[in-house]
């Protein structure tokens, strides 16, 4: 199944650690791009939060912020409180003793550079990579459901083009004797009243109209896009990963034979049907773009 490389996800996971909260966010890049964003106090863990990611996903550039809230730190401000408290209170008595008004003089700020900071408790180190893998993977298994939803709407948009296309290289298919053979007649009418050719002439005249033939055949050029066809759809259901790249060369090479098909249009109207099955390619290689 294809999944689209845009997608967004928020998790979190509670532990002896804490809480972690995950965010991920992917959106389409060629390679895979992974940018973290962890406390200060998580850095050490840079590494395997990207490991991780890399297990899971293939291509897109994907972006990681972490949030934790340890409950000792919480329960260590909580303590601190009645402590800061008793500050506020004797410095402001000390602070209008001193004729000092205390609403400017003793501020938070001041309060804080007044304590011992409060060191981040001890954490067992394992116990915290745990939980934080746990946030993660919770992250990733919801990314990747958002990304296989989309990648099944993106799949069945780009069907309904590829439809779009085969109606339409029918189309020429139909037509694409009939430009020849309005020329071929042209040029034998042309001749008859120019006067019967021998030899040489007669010829040349042949070589001519069988060069002709041969440019404006373009069965090599819908038997190819046909062929393509097939191939983007086996690859469209395919379980193999990365299928993105496979796609986008698909399109490329779709997009070459219908060039070299509008080139060779000799009417109106096969013309119109190039142009169509153009329009229809462009708009499904935008959505390739946007497949892992």
């Amino acid at each position: 199944m294809i999944k689209s490389m845009t997608a967004y996800s928020r998790a979190s996971a509670k532990g002896r650690a804490g809480q972690f909260v995950v965010e991920i966010h992917s959106v389409n890049r060629r390679m895979l791009d992974v940018s973290v964003y962890l406390p200060k106090d998580l850095l050490r863990f840079d590494l395997d939060v990207r490991k991780w990611i890399s297990q899971v996903l293939e291509r897109g550039q994907v972006t990681v912020r972490v949030t934790w809230v340890s409950e000792e730190i919480e329960g260590k401000l909580s303590s601190h409180y009645a402590q800061l408290k008793i500050l506020k209170n004797s410095w402001d008595k000390l602070a209008s003793d001193l004729g000092y008004d205390p609403r400017q003089a003793v501020d938070f700020p001041f309060l804080i550079s007044q304590m011992q900071t409060i060191a981040l408790p001890e954490q067992d180190e394992e116990s915290l990579k745990a939980s934080l893998k746990e946030a993660v993977d919770i992250a990733l298994q919801e990314l990747m459901g958002m990304k296989e939803t989309e990648g099944k709407n993106l799949a069945q948009d780009i069907q309904k083009r590829l439809k779009l296309i085969e109606e339409n290289l029918a189309a020429v298919g139909l037509k694409k004797e009939e430009p020849y053979a309005h020329y071929r007649k042209k040029i034998f009418d042309r001749l008859k009243e120019i006067g019967h050719l021998h030899g040489e002439a007669e010829e040349r005249v042949a070589r001519e109209v069988a060069i002709l033939a041969e440019k404006m055949d373009v069965t090599e050029e819908l038997v190819r896009l046909r062929s393509h066809i097939d191939q983007f759809r086996q690859h469209l259901f395919s379980v193999e990963k990365a299928v993105g790249r496979t796609l986008d060369f698909l399109t490329q090479e779709m997009q070459r034979e219908i060039n070299t098909l509008g080139a060779k249009s000799a009417d109106s109207e096969t013309s119109l049907y190039v142009v169509r099955i153009k329009s229809e390619l462009d708009k499904i290689r935008e959505q390739v773009q946007n497949i892992e």
